[in-house]
């Protein structure tokens, strides 16, 4: 993603119980984008947006996806 920009990461879980999604950073939950409300999740299709892009949101993504039968990891890398 260029700087400004918005950048755009998917992390599609299904399951019964519908599974909990949550975010992390380079293993991390605090990061740039989160602690300056430019994070939004669109919870009706598991897409994440951080928006005006910036330099140190450049990093390892890493989505979990958990309900009672287990959970799962996707990684995205997001480079600026």
């Amino acid at each position: 993603s260029r700087t400004g920009t918005t950048a755009r990461l998917e992390c599609a879980a299904e399951g019964h119980p519908p599974p909990q999604i949550a975010w992390q950073k380079d293993g991390g939950t605090d990061f740039p984008a989160a602690r300056e409300r430019r994070m939004h999740v669109m919870p009706d299709d598991d897409v994440f947006f951080i928006t005006d892009v910036k330099i140190e949101d450049m990093g390892v993504y890493s989505c979990t996806a958990q309900n009672s039968a287990g959970s799962v990891l996707a990684n995205a890398t997001l480079t600026v």
